[in-house]
């Protein structure tokens, strides 16, 4: 993305998590089960705050993107922010 807080897709968000950049990962609650255990798994290895949350569709739209299931926050304020509204509406986010 342009502010360069956020970057989405299975191949950018590994390549910014083994980078040590991420700082939350979001992974949509449809997501195929293959993909919620391989970044279960890569979150608990790299050590990232992981949150299923959201459905793709919902999710790549609000960012500008086309059936996007993973998305990577960079930025620690963000990520603070995104983990606060979240636990503000009790995980009302779909």
């Amino acid at each position: 993305m342009k502010a360069g807080k956020l970057v989405c897709g299975t191949d950018a968000c590994i390549e910014s998590i083994k980078k040590k950049k991420v700082t939350l990962l979001i992974v949509a609650e449809d997501a195929s089960s293959n993909t919620k255990s391989k970044f279960n798994r890569i979150a608990e290895e790299y050590k990232v705050e992981l949150m299923v949350l959201g459905e793709k569709e919902n999710l790549s739209r609000s960012v500008g993107k086309v059936d996007k299931a993973v998305f990577a926050i960079l930025d620690s304020g963000l990520s603070e922010k995104l983990k606060q509204i979240f636990m503000e509406t009790k995980g009302a986010i779909k």
